[in-house]
């Protein structure tokens, strides 16, 4: 996912937000140095944090509280990764080992704990109980959303809608959220912070669900982390739910045994035979590209400007990206 024009108009001030991330990360006696450094090699997309400053400049200026909260978001995506990583005992993030590899378990369930701790002082230094409350909200969607992941897997009559309650909760909620602290904070009214939520909700759910086809469908050394986890973990994703939907009955036990089985390595070239047969992939992601036009279509009221540009170029960028 190439960014670096899309976010051009905004650079100084993710410059900024890059440099403070890791400057409030730093504990008093520098017992963390190890593991700062180490999530310093995840160079990731930092699309929370752009979220935030693009939604605030269509509306208005940047102020001194949107970089706070461009790095409180994306501390609260990084502490979602290092999570995640435990749950899937993933072994790479962003072609560096990951933190739970490097580390254990244990040292990544309180560094996880510690990024959103660190997260939540500067919230807290803000006084601002809109953004404490829209953010504290959040946080319970997305590990609600994860909690009810976990709870169903292995499950076979997931359905679609299932599965979109699901990713809308994990991963698309800090997106619109994202949208909305921007907008807020640059003076927005109500409906013209919805625009911009519904905006990053509905580009959250295509982000994820291109992550989802990536996962099944890409390689380990094109996008950078351990892929299959979802397979491996018993998570249907849209793409496999798809497949499920498309199968005969006859056919749908052999599928799960195939679906389900722990060794991926063996299945997997079978796997992908049957999601191309049943064009299952393409369908999540024409998917995926339908709510890239909602998106689109949400901000569309906005007065024309070169941050409106980059919101819907960044739409497009989602759907076509290859990592």
């Amino acid at each position: 996912m190439e960014t670096v024009g899309i976010f051009g108009s905004i650079k100084e001030y993710m410059d900024e937000v890059e440099a403070r991330f890791y400057q409030e990360l730093q504990p008093e006696n520098n017992s963390l140095a190890e593991l700062i450094s180490h999530i310093s090699k995840y160079k990731g997309k930092r699309l929370r944090p752009a979220l935030v400053l693009l939604s605030g400049k269509c509306i208005g200026e940047i102020l001194p509280q949107h970089i706070d909260l461009a790095v409180v978001v994306e501390m609260v995506h990084t502490a979602t990764l290092v999570h995640d990583d435990i749950i899937d005992e993933a072994t790479m993030r962003r072609h560096v080992e990951s933190v739970n590899s490097r580390w254990g378990r244990e040292i990544s369930i309180l560094f996880g704990d510690y990024l959103f701790s660190r997260g939540f002082t500067i919230l807290s230094a803000l006084d601002s109980q809109v953004a404490t409350l829209l953010l504290s909200q959040t946080v319970n969607v997305m590990s609600e959303g994860e909690i009810i992941q976990l709870q169903r897997r292995y499950d076979i009559e997931l359905s679609e809608n299932d599965y979109f309650d699901i990713i809308e909760r994990k991963t698309a909620s800090l997106c619109a959220t994202s949208c909305r602290l921007g907008a807020t904070f640059a003076g927005a009214n109500r409906k013209v912070s919805d625009l911009l939520y519904a905006y990053g909700l509905k580009i959250g759910i295509a982000f994820q669900i291109v992550d989802d086809c990536l996962d099944v469908m890409g390689t380990e050394e094109e996008i950078g982390k351990s892929l299959n986890t979802d397979i491996l973990k018993g998570k249907l994703t849209l793409p496999l739910i798809r497949l499920v939907n498309q199968l005969s009955k006859n056919k749908l036990e052999n599928a799960r045994d195939l679906i389900f089985q722990h060794d991926v390595k063996e299945t997997k070239s079978a796997i992908i035979e049957l999601l191309t047969e049943h064009d299952a992939v393409e369908y999540a992601l024409n998917t995926a590209r339908g709510y890239v036009k909602q998106a689109q279509e949400e901000i569309a009221p906005l007065p024309a400007s070169k941050y409106k540009t980059a919101l819907m170029d960044l739409a497009d960028c989602i759907v076509t990206r290859r990592k």
